[in-house]
């Protein structure tokens, strides 16, 4: 049972990493038309909101597959942002960094070790990115119930009125209301006023 579990938890790390790889794909061909107009016009501050754009792609494309596997995470321009930077830096240091302090042994592979490694690289990666993607979604997780409700269309519950019960047609002392519910040993309950009315208090008249 544990194995299952185990073997169904790393399923889901590797769809993670290859689902968020494939979207994060797409949106980059965009994203590389959009920096390089950024960058032209804008110099410096082009290449901020470049890079700025690219964080909330990431962040954006991670909400979405945590979402469709994991748990609903929360949305918003500055939850992407701050997604999609954590995300940017964790990639940098775990995969991007080692890759360089071995760039020479690379280069020197030939063809065959070449597609060989990358494929092993995509594999090892798309798990790396399954955990991280889920791990950093986590921080804006949002519980199931708001997210099943949607917390904009939450709706107070409807205030429970009970029944009137006045046959003598007694009237409250306090608002000379007639909307009352009075027991049997004369104690009642105003529904206007919504307080209790004690028996030795009554100064309510028939009507």
């Amino acid at each position: 049972m544990e194995a299952k579990k185990w073997l169904r938890e790393a399923a889901k790390y590797l769809l993670h990493g290859t689902l968020f790889a494939i979207v994060t794909d797409v949106f980059a061909i965009f994203w590389a038309f959009i920096f390089l107009f950024l960058a032209i016009i804008g110099s410096l501050l082009g290449i901020i909101l470049g890079f700025v754009l690219l964080f909330v792609f990431m962040g954006f494309a991670n909400s979405i597959v945590t979402g469709l596997l994991w748990f609903p995470v929360r949305k918003g321009f500055w939850i992407y942002l701050a997604q999609g930077f954590l995300l940017g830096i964790a990639i940098v240091v775990i995969e991007l960094l080692p890759l360089l302090l071995f760039v020479s042994e690379l280069t020197a592979l030939d063809l065959t070790g070449r597609i060989l490694l990358q494929i092993v690289l995509f594999i090892l990666y798309a798990f790396i990115d399954g955990y991280l993607g889920k791990a950093i979604g986590g921080i804006w997780k949002e519980a199931r119930v708001r997210a099943a409700l949607g917390v904009s269309r939450l709706r107070p519950v409807p205030e429970f009125v009970p029944e009137t019960k006045n046959p003598d047609g007694l009237r409250c002392p306090r608002c000379n209301g007639v909307r009352l519910v009075v027991e049997t040993d004369r104690s009642a309950y105003c529904i206007d006023c919504r307080r209790g009315i004690h028996p030795s208090t009554w100064r309510a008249t028939t009507s």
